[in-house]
This record gives C-alpha cells, sequence and structure tokens, in this order.
C-alpha cells in the first residue's frame, strides 16, 4: 500500500495530479485544498484511478486549511462528533477506507494552523487531534499532515517545539500573549504539540520516517526552512520505506511544502 501526503498550497491540481498519477499511490490526503478547486481536484483524481474522496470544507471557516483524501478503495466519511471542535474543523479530516481482503482502515488528516497568524487556536488543534487520536479503537490508523511542528529534531531523537526559547532564557518558560489576546504559560504549547508528534505512548501512532530512517540522518526540510510534514502509523503496519518527493518543491515548484510519501504493509504479527 502506498500512502502519498501533500500540502499543494492551494494550487490547481494540473502538473501536480500529474506527478501523483506518476507514482501510483492507493490513498492521497492533501491538505489547502480550497473551495474553489475542490471539484476540480476531485475530477483529476478520479481520472488517475482515485475514485473515492472526502473533503472536509464544506462549512470551512478559513481559506486555506481544508482537507482532502482520496484513495483507490471505498471510502467512508468518519463524522464522529468530537467533545470540542477545532477552531477551524476543516482542518481535520477522518474516514475509514475499506481495503479488499485486509479491511478498514481509520485514516486521519491534518492541516495544523500555523502559530505566527493564529495563535493558541493552533495549539487549541493539536489539543482536539490528540484527544481524538487517543479515543480512537486500537485497530489500523494512520494520521498524515502539514503540523506547523516542530522548530527541530535532534539527532538524539529530542524534539524542539516552537514554544522553546534561547537556553540562556530558559526553556518553553513563562507566558505568551498571541495577537488575539489570549495568553497562556509556553509549557502547554510545547505539550500539546509532543502529544501528537511524540505521543506514541498516548495514541499509539509512531512517526513513519524517523521508523525506517532514525534521528541520524540529515535535517529534513519540507517547507522554508522546517520539516513540517509526517506521517505516523499504528503498530498494525509495517513501514516497508517511506521519504519525500523534495524535487516537487525545490526544482519543479509545484508547491511550497515536499509530499511524503510511505510504502506500508499490514502484519500478520502484530505487536502488543
Amino acid at each position: 500500500m502506498l500512502l502519498l501526503s501533500w500540502n499543494v498550497n492551494r494550487r490547481r491540481p494540473g502538473d501536480r495530479a500529474a506527478k501523483i498519477e506518476s507514482v501510483g499511490p492507493d490513498i492521497v490526503t492533501l491538505q489547502e485544498v480550497t473551495r474553489n478547486l475542490a471539484n476540480e481536484w476531485v475530477d483529476h483524481l478520479k481520472d488517475i484511478g482515485l475514485g473515492h474522496h472526502y473533503w472536509s470544507g464544506d462549512n470551512a471557516l478559513a481559506l486555506s486549511h481544508q482537507c482532502l483524501i482520496a484513495s483507490r478503495w471505498k471510502l467512508t466519511p468518519n463524522d464522529i462528533g468530537r467533545p470540542r471542535e477545532a477552531p477551524y474543523p476543516e482542518s481535520l479530516g477522518r474516514v475509514t477506507v475499506s481495503v479488499p481482503g485486509e479491511g478498514d482502515i481509520d485514516v486521519f488528516t491534518a492541516h495544523v494552523p500555523n502559530g505566527s497568524g493564529n495563535g493558541w487556536r493552533k495549539i487549541d488543534t493539536f489539543h482536539v487531534l490528540a484527544t481524538e487520536l487517543r479515543r480512537a479503537i486500537d485497530s489500523p490508523r494512520i494520521l498524515t499532515g502539514d503540523f506547523n511542528e516542530p522548530k527541530l529534531f535532534h539527532k538524539s531523537g529530542q524534539i524542539v517545539t516552537f514554544a522553546e526559547r534561547s537556553r540562556a532564557r530558559g526553556m518553553h518558560t513563562g507566558r505568551w500573549r498571541d495577537r488575539f489576546g489570549d495568553e497562556r504559560p509556553r509549557i502547554e504549547w510545547a505539550e500539546a504539540v509532543l502529544s501528537v508528534i511524540d505521543g506514541e505512548s498516548q495514541h499509539g501512532l509512531r512517526d513513519a520516517y524517523r521508523d525506517r530512517h532514525g534521528f541520524q540522518t540529515p535535517t529534513l526540510v519540507t517547507w522554508g526552512t522546517r520539516c513540517f510534514d509526517h506521517t505516523f502509523v499504528s503498530r498494525h503496519f509495517e513501514v516497508l520505506d517511506s521519504g519525500y518527493y523534495h524535487e516537487w518543491r525545490e526544482e519543479l515548484k509545484l508547491s511550497d511544502h515536499s509530499p511524503m510519501w510511505v510504502r506500508l504493509g499490514l502484519r500478520t504479527d502484530q505487536p502488543d
């Protein structure tokens, strides 16, 4: 099973759909698919064999947080009721994909808003996503998306969030007020981010890239100077390989994000 996740930066399908077709994914999760381009994206994805789709933006509050999931196999929107809704509900999408001969897979995708423009709304999105992941049944699950975090991965495995300040001033100490007047302790920011991207003990999903390649590889850049685009998988999957199509961003300029791909196999000897 080949999975592709990509923030397409509100751009038309065109050459982007052609590149997706060239690698032949079975499931695609896209971020920043806007209302005026959603149907066009769906039509192009149908033409390349991804005939089943879900778009999160029917009741979108913001321009660029919508997500689209497309699959070679039947999918069903998993619109469960959340105890608490995300600030931008369209920033989170969830479906059940029915894989012939294998069973159902719970697929989540997220476009977590950036902190510079959205402040603590970013962290509230992490809170909602972490809660939903923890509440999910222990079954085959995948989470993809653009998380606008972390600030840095150390080779030791330490994850540094944007709550961290210089060591001379202390790590995520004190409080921060966003442009909406919302003021909270910086530690809440760090804990919320890590509850998703370093939260295997809480939600059971592991980082697919680092599961395969570890932390010793050179620092990855998937947007700007940061690595924001990730895929996480449950214990039910073996990560056969994973990587990024950096040339789609760097050379072809198809988006400002590098798409991530992961090749997965369902395990027959699933660990407890």
